[in-house]
């Protein structure tokens, strides 16, 4: 049976509040929560959501509601109410300011819908209490780079390669700050350890391809966009890529074989009718 990725999150859940559960026989709320575990666990989530809601209904004051809460963030987040999902986070951070999984769910979410601002303070919250939380500082750090703000980025890939020192979506960050920065030569090296770390991830020979296609180095570009290819022979844009570094090379015999391979992975032929002119 196929199970969300919030079931373990859940039955840890379910455990908390077991052991919060008073010895006299159980009450209605105890009730509705055994119940809405049992429904997560059959992947009921409507029926689910529905008992959780019960629950809290029995006893809206009751401490474990932060717990209830959080259930219901991650039903929702899996059924795609993102906006319900979000403020059943936040209900539950109303008693639990400083739950570190509480904080993540919410944070990855407003990543997730590119709420960047609100994902950076619930990821700085969770590293103030945490700071060697790995998913906080990696997530910190792409929001920092992406925002351009390379020295606070670099602090945290660094702070997390201490850590883990082949963490991937450090080194990576690493090599695309040194790009930005034009510093291609040492954003290359940092691409040469980490593609000797994950030999076998199509998209590090893509961005390495557009690295060295940056450095003039074409004839390697085109040779790591044939592992990509190889890697991942059903995305398009990798094709497309090795496409246009071949029409920039005169190659118009290969580009065209690329450009006609693009459509057929579903790139409309009418965005590529000027490119198949050139290649004539």
């Amino acid at each position: 049976m196929k199970r969300h990725p919030f079931m373990k999150t859940s039955l840890l859940i379910g455990i908390a509040l077991s052991c919060c559960t008073i010895t006299h026989a159980q009450t209605s709320y105890e009730e509705y929560v055994e119940s809405a575990l049992k429904a997560t666990y059959a992947d009921s989530l409507d029926k689910a959501e529905a008992l959780f809601k019960e629950a809290l209904k029995q006893s809206p004051a009751d401490h474990r509601n932060s717990l209830i809460y959080f259930n219901l963030g991650k039903i929702q987040t899996s059924k795609g109410l993102y906006d319900k999902a979000i403020e059943s986070y936040s209900l539950a951070l109303n008693n639990t300011p400083l739950s570190v999984p509480i904080l993540m769910a919410r944070a990855n979410l407003y990543l997730q819908l590119g709420n960047n601002d609100k994902a950076y303070k619930d990821y700085c919250n969770v590293l103030d209490t945490n700071p060697d939380n790995t998913d906080a500082l990696a997530y910190r750090a792409f929001i920092n780079k992406n925002a351009r703000r390379y020295d606070q980025a670099r602090m945290d890939y660094e702070h997390l390669l201490n850590i883990e020192p082949d963490h991937y979506l450090a080194n990576l960050g690493m090599a695309l700050i040194c790009q930005d920065t034009h510093h291609l030569h040492q954003a290359l090296e940092r691409m040469e350890q980490l593609i000797n770390i994950y030999p076998d991830k199509a998209e590090l020979y893509s961005i390495r391809a557009d690295m060295e296609a940056e450095n003039k180095q074409t004839e390697l570009a085109i040779m790591d966009l044939d592992k990509a290819v190889e890697l991942n022979p059903q995305n398009s844009n990798y094709v497309l890529a090795r496409a246009y570094l071949h029409l920039e090379r005169g190659d118009k015999h290969l580009a065209r074989k690329d450009f006609e391979t693009a459509i057929s992975l579903g790139v409309p032929r009418s965005g590529l009718r000027e490119e198949l002119k050139q290649c004539k």
